[in-house]
């Protein structure tokens, strides 16, 4: 359970502090309040996603992920960041594919720094 919770503390703080550098544009528009909420709905999306594919893909999701190297997961943050702007566009501004992709990245960086 602590390392789960410091993976989502440094979650937040991606989110709060790496996220402007990536891109000007790409930022919480609110308070850290939003920032932890954008990423638990992170999480959550994310685990469902991986956890739907592997179960419709009878497996292959997973084989498809080893043969890309992670990329497909990469890309998979992308378009859930994008899906989190649409759910909540008052929160969370994104400009660009680049700029999410990047920041799936630094998310996935720090989720694997607070899982060790």
């Amino acid at each position: 359970m602590k390392r789960f919770l410091l993976s989502i503390v440094l979650q937040v703080l991606v989110v709060m502090f790496v996220f402007p550098f990536i891109d000007s544009g790409f930022k919480v528009t609110g308070d850290s309040k939003d920032a932890i909420i954008i990423v638990l709905v992170f999480v959550a999306l994310n685990f469902a996603a991986r956890k739907l594919i592997v179960i419709f893909t009878l497996g292959i999701g997973a084989v498809i992920y080893f043969l890309t190297l992670g990329i497909a997961g990469l890309i998979l943050n992308a378009i859930i960041i994008f899906a989190i702007k649409g759910l909540f566009p008052q929160m969370l501004s994104v400009p660009n594919f680049t700029a999410a992709f990047l920041g799936g990245l630094c998310l996935a960086i720090a989720n694997y720094f607070g899982e060790r």
